[in-house]
């Protein structure tokens, strides 16, 4: 080959290599999450997809997937909305896509909320796990039910911000 025809092969290939590098660099990983939206509708409610929008709005630190803390616990929650049971979903406080999860989570659809926090004294709240879950809550609303907010921990009212605590049985009760 002359020496002519070797320099624009080699231009060539050097070209498409820097425009496979700038393009192939353009998007890496997963795509930024959606903004953590409250959902005020009715249920059911599914886990929010990108979650790690909402473990920042719940205020947790995000946490790998593998993490357990110190002295991780489980609760039982259990939703009532007009006197219908609401499933609460696998999934909640889990981003499988970034590989992140809240310290507050769900793995089953059985009420089963794990709380793996990184140290003994934090205690997540009952609204965290909420927002976590992405449905609005307060002292007189879930999701668009207001009026009447029960919440029960191991049979006595609470607060309805109530810190989750070891073994609890809580109980959200919601009338419009």
């Amino acid at each position: 080959m002359k020496a002519g025809r070797w320099r624009r092969a080699g231009a060539t290939a050097a070209a498409l290599l820097l425009v496979s590098s700038v393009t192939g660099g353009c998007q890496v990983g997963p795509a930024p999450p959606g903004p953590a939206e409250l959902r005020t509708g009715p249920p059911p409610w599914d886990a929010p997809r990108d979650a790690v929008s909402y473990i920042d709005k719940a205020g947790f630190e995000r946490l790998p997937l593998d993490f357990s803390g110190p002295s991780p616990y489980t609760v039982i929650l259990s939703v009532n909305v007009d006197g219908a049971q609401v499933q609460i979903p696998a999934g909640i406080g889990v981003d499988r896509v970034r590989a992140e999860q809240a310290a507050v989570h769900t793995h089953t659809t059985d009420g089963l909320v794990y709380v793996e926090a990184k140290t003994t004294a934090e205690r997540p709240t009952l609204a965290q796990f909420f927002t976590l879950w992405g449905v609005r809550y307060d002292a007189k609303c879930l999701g668009d039910t207001c009026g009447s907010l029960t919440v029960t921990v191991d049979g006595k009212p609470a607060a309805w911000d109530v810190p989750l605590t070891p073994k609890a049985r809580i109980f959200v009760i919601a009338h419009g």
